[in-house]
């Protein structure tokens, strides 16, 4: 896969304008040198490409002359910055959860970048493996590492600490990572990882919500399967899941986020073999599903979620769907869980 195919959401983005800023800079010529509209940075489902991200980091990294200029960026980031990924990390049962929780969903924030666990006895290594970003991989290393530390300093206990940082990247003039880490950093490694004893990873967070994990992995997972697929009909979802919350967009609404017409968003998911109407239900149908699954989530605020005024509409609905109500669904689900679960006791 080439450098070109792969994206970075553009609101992360926003902590390279606010340090812009901050430096008493105006951001947009920074940004328009390498073809980005600083106008994206603020639309949630906005993407940009990653060549142009590693160009404007290597820019702002030689052009202020910042060594540690990932570092600096980390302190600008904020938790909105990416949408409900952020508080649902937050809101994780404990360290490790939220770091497997955050793997599984980092192609949301940027699919050149990945990372990756390695769990051993006393021990977890997070490990970053970057594809691309060849200009700027020292600052996206340092920025990705302080940035998730400082993230994870809201909901840890007091007691979680890196034992060490290990970074491919020689040391630079200063110190500014290994104080933000507040540990041990061994530069010109192999591999670029944070380490964590694993005892203190499984200590309980005292921000750890289970019905803000489960309300919003659907969104997430149908956030992550829209980007794997790149089709219309999966921007489409993505539309219509920042909105069912409040109200079921219309097919103008969905077009014009879109940035095209009705007439040709129609004939786009005519080519896919769906239209509007069918991806909505179908939408509704897996959110709802996913929902239920939680038994933490009354039948009454999944409809809600799902975009239905009322619960007699929504049970209507989902029977129209699945041909069974959502008790009936749900006590099905339960059952099925319970199999399995003795199923795993037995062997």
């Amino acid at each position: 896969m080439t450098q070109g195919t792969y994206s970075v959401l553009a609101t992360h983005l926003r902590m390279v304008l606010r340090w812009l800023e901050a430096q008493g800079e105006q951001p947009s010529p920074h940004f328009q040198r390498h073809g980005i509209d600083i106008a994206t940075l603020n639309q949630p489902r906005e993407r940009l490409p990653a060549a142009a991200v590693d160009a404007l980091l290597a820019d702002l990294r030689d052009h202020f002359q910042r060594p540690c200029l990932g570092t600096e960026l980390a302190e600008f980031h904020r938790l909105n910055d990416t949408h409900a990924l952020g508080i649902t990390l937050l809101a994780s049962d404990n360290g490790l959860q939220a770091l497997e929780r955050g793997l599984r969903y980092q192609q949301l924030l940027s699919t050149g970048a990945p990372m990756y666990l390695e769990e051993h006895k006393d021990q977890v290594e997070l490990i970053f493996v970057p594809q691309t970003f060849e200009q700027s991989r020292d600052v996206l290393g340092t920025y990705l590492l302080a940035m998730l530390w400082r993230c994870m300093k809201m909901a840890a206990p007091a007691t979680l600490q890196p034992l060490k940082i290990a970074m491919a990247l020689p040391q630079p003039d200063n110190q500014q990572f290994e104080t933000a880490m507040g540990c041990k950093v061994a530069w010109s490694q192999g591999r670029t990882a944070m380490i964590f004893n694993k005892a203190q990873l499984l200590e309980p967070w005292q921000m750890h919500n289970t019905e803000i994990v489960r309300s919003n992995e659907p969104m997430l997972d149908n956030l992550l399967r829209s980007l794997r697929t790149g089709d219309v009909a999966g921007q489409v979802r993505w539309q219509l899941l920042d909105a069912l919350n409040e109200q079921l967009p219309t097919e103008e609404d969905v077009a014009q986020a879109l940035h095209m017409s009705p007439r040709t968003l129609q004939r786009r998911l005519k080519t896919e073999n769906t239209s509007y109407g069918e991806v909505v239900q179908q939408t509704r149908m897996q959110l709802a599903q996913q929902l239920l699954a939680s038994p933490d989530i009354s039948a009454t605020e999944v409809g809600l979620a799902c975009g239905f005024s009322d619960a007699s509409a929504f049970t209507r609905a989902f029977k129209r769907w699945t041909g069974t109500t959502p008790s009936d669904y749900r006590s099905g689900t339960r059952s099925t869980t319970s199999l399995h679960q003795e199923a795993s006791e037995s062997t």
